[in-house]
């Protein structure tokens, strides 16, 4: 019998699971992940543009995701946007062979050390957050230096460069300029000395004697001044003359009656300065200073809280605070006066909501005896006293005539 001949297989190369997928159905689904991830992203960081560059409203949740952002980051939230476009757009590139990891990183890096820099002041909650870590661990010294390290590490990330790099181009650029200045300044060898040019001696000045006919001219009589004649008669008395300065040595100030008076002053309650107290002093005890509130003055728009710090306290903490104590009080304007003169306290001065007119019939009241006849009435203090003032003592005043 013959041999049965044996069929000869032809061996195909072997096609991965991934790429044999890929050819039944398209795009693999960890790419189809990934392009849809970058377009969220996308989307996101346009909404988010709209609505913190140009103060477009986006609703409920887009107003709700702001205030996150905002309050979470703080100043850092307006860098978010432009961060989630160009995060996006590099994952729906990712067909292009376009590595996002090393981007990634360096922009976590780099939000780090901008939150880490930034602090309390600017940074939200994340920023105050990690400004007290770190503050704990190595101080705010090292908490400002590992915040601008990460800024560095974060942006060499970012750029692909290499700080050795850097630090070379930086070196032949500083060779090149030195080389070219070198090139530009001349060598003490080009340098010839000028031909001496010897000076021509002057010639001796000729004695010589000009005659100038004289100039004979016929004599005339001086001019005669007529003095042209007075507009005045001689009979009438001058204008400025003192003798017809009328005098009032009787007059008399009208009656301060007249002035008008602004209406009963709206005093401030005493549940109103007993909150303002406690949020005061419970935000100074959040940031770790002890006080408590030992009096109070209101004035026509301010309030005075004086506080009497705990031993060992410094005064520079609360003037320090002034920003912090600004936003806990949801006020527009704060004065701390650390410490108040002559007293051993500290003064925070907040304005009234809702302040009191002062008017001239306020004010005005009998002078001392003493005063200057230039003394007028300026206003009144925080005391709701009345200050007066001589504007002798003023000249600026007087001359710009206000």
């Amino acid at each position: 019998m013959a041999r049965r001949r044996k069929k000869r297989r032809t061996l195909r190369p072997r096609v991965p699971a991934r790429i044999r997928k890929k050819g039944r159905k398209g795009k693999p689904k960890s790419e189809q992940h990934l392009e849809l991830t970058g377009l969220g992203l996308l989307a996101l960081g346009v909404f988010l543009a709209s609505i913190l560059y140009l103060g477009w409203s986006g609703g409920m949740i887009g107003g709700g995701i702001a205030d996150i952002f905002t309050g979470g980051i703080g100043a850092a939230a307006y860098v978010a946007p432009v961060a989630f476009v160009i995060v996006g757009a590099l994952m729906v590139a990712r067909s292009a062979l376009v590595d996002v990891r090393p981007f990634r990183t360096g922009l976590a890096v780099t939000s780090f050390g901008l939150l880490a820099t930034l602090g309390s002041g600017h940074g939200g909650a994340v920023g105050r957050g990690l400004e007290r870590l770190f503050g704990l661990l190595v101080g705010s010294t090292g908490t400002t230096i590992i915040g601008v390290l990460a800024l560095m590490i974060g942006t060499l990330l970012l750029s692909g460069a290499s700080a050795g790099a850097l630090v070379r181009r930086s070196g032949h650029a500083v060779r090149r300029a030195h080389s070219r200045a070198r090139r530009a300044v001349p060598s003490e060898s080009s340098l010839r000395p000028a031909p001496v040019i010897p000076l021509r001696t002057a010639e001796p000045p000729v004695d010589a004697v000009h005659d100038f006919p004289d100039v004979v001219g016929e004599n005339h009589p001086p001019p005669l001044l007529i003095e042209p004649p007075s507009s005045e008669d001689p009979d009438q008395p001058s204008l400025f003359d003192a003798g017809t300065v009328e005098t009032h040595e009787e007059y008399q100030l009208p009656d301060r009656a007249i002035l008008r008076r602004a209406p009963a002053a709206n005093e401030l309650s005493a549940d109103v300065a007993g909150r303002t107290a406690a949020a005061l002093v419970q935000t100074l005890a959040h940031f770790g200073v002890d006080a408590t509130i030992v009096g109070q003055i209101s004035g026509p728009r301010v309030t005075r809280y004086e506080l009497q710090l705990a031993p060992g306290t410094k005064v520079s903490k609360v003037a320090a605070l002034k920003d912090d104590l600004s936003y806990a009080l949801a006020t527009t304007e704060i004065r701390i006066l650390a410490p108040i003169p002559g007293k051993q306290a500290v003064g925070v001065e907040l304005p009234n909501l809702s302040p009191n007119l002062v008017t001239l019939g306020d004010i005005f009241d009998d002078l001392p005896a003493t005063a200057s006849p230039l003394a007028v009435w300026l206003g009144k203090d925080i005391s709701g006293t009345a200050v007066w003032t001589d504007l002798a003592r003023m000249p600026h005043l007087l001359i710009a005539g206000t």
